[in-house]
């Protein structure tokens, strides 16, 4: 094990998930997001490039960890499509094979049959659709029979394969139904919740006059205070996602666990037209407040652990909400903004130039929105659709958003750069070998790591032991495996 993480600042040439899809524009010969008032671009760059300065003048790092460094080498996976961006968010459920929210038969299977009948969003949907629509019925079936364990397995799978249609529900006929694939995919969650040994607790959290939703995991019924584990989501995955990665490990270490949908993620975006929101305490701090009521829930001992953009909205909530036991920043990330400026240089250079939002959007729909391609478009509106509004309605109408200085400029306000050095609770920063989305990967945790001024470590996970990519997707259980032994010794 090394010392310190390898830093590699060379940007990916790609993106494969529509988080940070900023590199699909190539055949426009220009870039995809960027707005602001005059310097706005400049300013931000040089408030990182002030909050990397100071970091690298902090404390000395304590105990850093490094898994095994990696091998040179391609994805183990790549190639499962002749449509490459189909490939990512399948990687995924090939990864929830190991906690039962696939089979592996039933998604190789799949994979054949989309690529047989020409690898397209339609025919992934087509495919997969089908697929999810029998294992539903088939739980039905067994539950009539008093099968409930096989009708809670059917339904967990059932719930994945409906998630992976809502994906890529955008570039498909089917893209004005988006709220009812979720409530699909949603109902079959729910099902498969109420099916487990110990019932997950459908829960609404009050928040600002309304409530989030979610579910308290429970292992067992025993009247006890239990350390609890908040997963925080990022921008694309569902609730059955995260059975897989963090749920289902927590509960065979004793945890409870709470999944909730915060502003922009699940029936808050896809039903209740609720947006990403940078200041992410103002949505932690009452899932704290919530569970600290809760007689299962040790008060002490509340971790909070975000995955994807969730690593950034973690950071952002524990620099204001100090009653945490524990945060895991999974990966470490700085900012969007950090990513864009390294993935498309020319998108950056709008904010040194003075353009005005009249100039940008005129622009944007002129020239660039006419001559994109419908993977470009799906990637666009796929990327826009948890910030705005706008950008969602477009997506299910079939165009493409016009207000470019508009997601551009709140885009940029997802940043830890300023607020990283107020956190004070133990800190777990991940890093993934070729992390396409956050990127440069190495240098954005190495930086987040850099600014923490709380006990903290930071490990990176490599394509050696096949834990690459973004979030690792084809590797649950090293994640969690070395996220969860990290918590017993905090906790």
């Amino acid at each position: 094990m090394s010392s310190e993480p390898v830093t590699n600042l060379t940007p990916s040439a790609t993106t494969r998930r529509s988080l940070l899809r900023v590199g699909v524009l190539g055949g426009t010969g220009t870039v995809l997001l960027g707005a602001g008032a005059v310097g706005a671009g400049t300013a931000q760059a040089a408030a990182v490039a002030s909050a990397t300065q100071a970091a690298s003048a902090g404390p000395a790092a304590s105990a850093v960890q490094a898994v095994p460094a990696a091998s040179a080498g391609a994805p183990m996976l790549q190639g499962l499509f002749t449509q490459p961006d189909l490939d990512f968010d399948t990687l995924f459920a090939f990864g929830g094979t190991g906690y039962g929210s696939a089979e592996f038969g039933e998604l190789a299977t799949a994979v054949n049959a989309v690529n047989a009948s020409g690898a397209s969003y339609q025919t992934y949907y087509d495919t997969f659709l089908p697929l999810a629509t029998r294992l539903d019925r088939q739980a039905g079936a067994e539950l009539a029979a008093g099968h409930r364990v096989s009708a809670r397995a059917l339904y967990l799978r059932a719930a994945s394969y409906y998630d992976q249609c809502l994906y890529f529900i955008f570039g498909t006929s089917a893209r004005a139904s988006e709220a009812g694939a979720y409530a699909a995919m949603q109902r079959c969650w729910d099902l498969f919740c109420q099916l487990s040994d110990t019932p997950f607790e459908s829960v609404r959290i009050p928040y600002e006059g309304g409530y989030l939703p979610g579910y308290l995991l429970r292992s067992d019924e025993r009247a006890r205070r239990r350390p609890t584990v908040i997963l925080n989501n990022g921008q694309d995955a569902q609730n059955v996602r995260m059975w897989a990665f963090g749920a289902a490990a927590a509960l065979e270490r004793g945890y409870n666990v709470l999944i909730f949908e915060g502003p922009g993620q699940g029936s808050m975006l896809f039903e209740r037209q609720a947006f990403l929101r940078p200041d992410w305490e103002k949505v932690i701090t009452p899932v704290v407040d919530y569970l600290r009521d809760r007689p299962e829930v040790d008060r002490d001992r509340i971790v909070l652990s975000g995955s994807s953009l969730g690593g950034e909205l973690v950071v952002r909530a524990a620099a204001f909400e100090h009653r945490l036991a524990a945060v895991v920043a999974d990966p470490g990330f700085l900012s969007l903004w950090v990513s864009w400026q390294a993935l498309e240089k020319e998108i950056t250079s709008l904010f040194d130039h003075g353009l005005s939002k009249q100039e940008i959007n005129a622009l944007w729909q002129q020239k660039f929105v006419p001559a994109l391609t419908a993977t470009e478009r799906f990637n666009l509106v796929k990327a826009a659709e948890p910030y705005a509004r706008e950008a969602l309605l477009a997506g299910r109408a079939g165009k493409v958003f016009d207000d470019l200085y508009g997601l551009g400029t709140t885009l940029m306000r997802f940043t830890v750069a300023d607020v990283a050095a107020q956190v004070s609770t133990p800190t777990l920063v991940t890093v993934y070998d070729d992390d396409e989305l956050v990127t440069p990967a190495a240098g954005q945790g190495a930086q987040v790591y850099r600014l923490l001024h709380a006990d903290k470590q930071i490990v990176t996970f490599t394509a050696a032991e096949g834990a690459q990519e973004h979030c690792g997707p084809m590797a649950p259980r090293i994640r969690n495996q070395v996220v969860y032994d990290w918590l017993d010794g905090v906790l």
